[in-house]
């Protein structure tokens, strides 16, 4: 039979679609330590060097159109939606999605590969077999009384609509129809059915999201109200718009895409969209994979602290709305009863729930456990790892490539010297490791009173502990200066630069691209503020590139 599906609907030899993709942005590349960081989604990426955003925007731009593939999580959220019924009852074995140079499951330049076609195959199969079981009736209750061609018209109207997020053509309900036919010929209603839906959900129209509009008279593209409400729904719920929003767009009225982008991330699906760009954009879950021997209560925390994070990011950004500022400076975090002891903070009410970190012990998301032990060395702390983060993440600066052959640095001498002269001594004095590393260790000095488990300490194994600095600029002046990570943590708050360059990592993460200047419109108004993390990503869909695309 799968010999039948693909001899009948060549529209499902989806490898043939990588010529189809009409976008552009930036190719992808294998990252480690993350969700999804194989590299082995679609068999068609390539490798890219390090990129940095662009941070100063005069203006905001037009992206290129584009067909954007679906990525897994979006492909078995989309299954899920159209299908409630077999929830539990199928099996996906897409491989893990390649991740961007700049860290993200979605970009728009990703296409299928074979790999990733034959796992399309065998997950359609999967979901194909749960639909015409248990569930079948309820999914399609005329099967129960008139399993015939009309039924199945039925069924191919309803659910490819939905699959195709628009009414399928005539030509291409007759082609379905056609194939239903033949299978129906060869076996019997259930088993036909079974494969029209396979076939469905192979469609290039069913894993590509379509962004490419029409040309109109000023040269740039407007993208249909059906292309807007796919790039609604998926941007800020990872699914599928919904039937009511697909009836919606089809009724001719503009879509509200501001209001709607704002209900859809007051869902649950919408609040685990806006977490899964913070896990991508900090990489702190795979504290919950990393070893610390010489720390005994660290392996049984170390999943907590993943808890503890997304509970402190629902707290303060998606439950208060708040904004970077709050993010970067918050008091409080929301660790486990366990971890609240590891930590030595006060014990929560209940586990998750918010407490006081107390005065000195840090501040904001930078202090995270999972953030600061994911960013440590197995033995010690790590300046250049933490300096790294707010060097690339937060000023969006290129790491540079270094040297060959450099060696790694030296083993801890606990009572000897501290970590910080340890480094100061193998990468200040080096003239060939200090070109890159003071750029970025002067900024994870701040960070040395967090030990590898990211515990607060007051001593290094009782020697005094030196956390006054600065951030370096590329001219060798300073940004600013700080004392500890408290005072780093509150001047980060307090530039334009690091609001610039946040909002450059949620709008490569909303468009799938790094291409510059695509959502700049209100940069003034988060770096002031008055707009809150939540509020900001959903005015991304109130820009020009939201529902317009240059010519080419």
């Amino acid at each position: 039979m799968k010999r039948l599906l693909l001899s009948v609907l060549p529209v499902t030899l989806l490898w043939a679609c990588q010529a189809g993709n009409t976008g552009g942005g930036t190719n992808t590349r294998p990252m480690g330590g993350g969700a999804g960081s194989s590299g082995a989604g679609s068999g068609g990426a390539t490798s890219a060097p390090p990129v940095a955003l662009t941070t100063s925007c005069a203006q905001t731009a037009l992206g290129k159109p584009v067909l954007r593939l679906l990525n897994r999580t979006e492909f078995g959220r989309t299954i899920t939606d159209i299908f409630p019924q077999i929830s539990g009852a199928w099996t996906s074995t897409l491989p893990a999605d390649p991740v961007s140079a700049l860290g993200f499951d979605n970009d728009s330049a990703t296409v299928v590969g074979p790999q990733l076609a034959q796992a399309l195959l065998d997950t359609a199969s999967s979901v194909g077999a749960a639909v015409t079981g248990n569930a079948f009736a309820t999914i399609l209750p005329c099967s129960a009384s008139a399993a015939d061609r009309s039924c199945a018209t039925q069924f191919v109207t309803q659910y490819g609509r939905r699959f195709f997020r628009r009414a399928l053509t005539q030509a291409e309900q007759d082609r379905y129809l056609a194939f239903f036919d033949s299978a129906l010929a060869k076996s019997d209603f259930k088993t036909a059915l079974k494969w029209l839906t396979v076939g469905l959900i192979q469609s290039p129209n069913s894993v590509y999201r379509s962004e490419i509009g029409i040309v109109g008279s000023d040269g740039s593209r407007s993208l249909s109200q059906l292309e807007v409400a796919s790039e609604l729904s998926y941007t800020y719920t990872d699914s599928a718009p919904s039937d009511a929003l697909l009836t919606q767009a089809e009724s001719g009225t503009p879509l509200d895409v501001t209001a709607q982008a704002k209900a859809l991330l007051e869902t649950d699906a919408g609040k685990a969209t806006l977490q899964h760009f913070f896990e991508s954009y900090l990489d702190y879950p795979r504290v919950a994979s990393i070893e610390r021997a010489g720390i005994d209560q660290f392996a049984a925390v170390r999943s907590a602290m993943v808890e503890e994070t997304h509970s402190f990011i629902d707290q303060v950004v998606l439950q208060n709305h708040g904004g970077l500022k709050e993010l970067l400076t918050a008091s409080t975090t929301n660790p486990s009863q366990a971890l609240a002891t590891y930590y030595g903070f006060p014990a929560p009410s209940a586990d998750y729930a918010q407490v006081e970190r107390g005065a000195g012990r840090g501040l904001g998301v930078l202090a995270q456990g999972s953030v600061l032990a994911s960013r440590a060395q197995p033995n010690g702390s790590s300046p250049t790892q933490r300096g790294l983060l707010v060097f690339s993440r937060l000023l969006c600066n290129t790491k540079p490539s270094p040297p060959p052959n450099v060696p790694p640095i030296s083993a801890p001498a606990p009572g000897s010297e501290t970590t910080r002269q340890r480094y100061e001594d193998q990468h200040a004095k080096s003239p060939v490791c200090n070109s890159c590393h003071k750029l970025f260790d002067p900024i994870g000095f701040g960070f040395e009173h967090f030990d590898e488990g990211g515990r607060y300490r007051e001593t290094e194994s009782g020697l005094a502990i030196n956390t006054v600095s600065d951030v370096p600029k590329a001219d060798g002046s300073a940004l600013f200066q700080f004392s500890d990570q408290e005072s780093l943590a509150q001047g980060l708050a307090q530039e334009p630069v690091v609001s610039q360059c946040f909002a450059a990592y949620l709008a490569t993460y909303a468009f799938g691209t790094g291409d510059s200047c695509l959502g700049a419109t209100h940069v003034p108004e988060l770096s002031a503020g008055t707009l809150g993390i939540v509020d900001y990503y959903a005015a991304l869909a109130s820009e020009p590139h939201f529902t317009r695309r240059a010519a080419q």
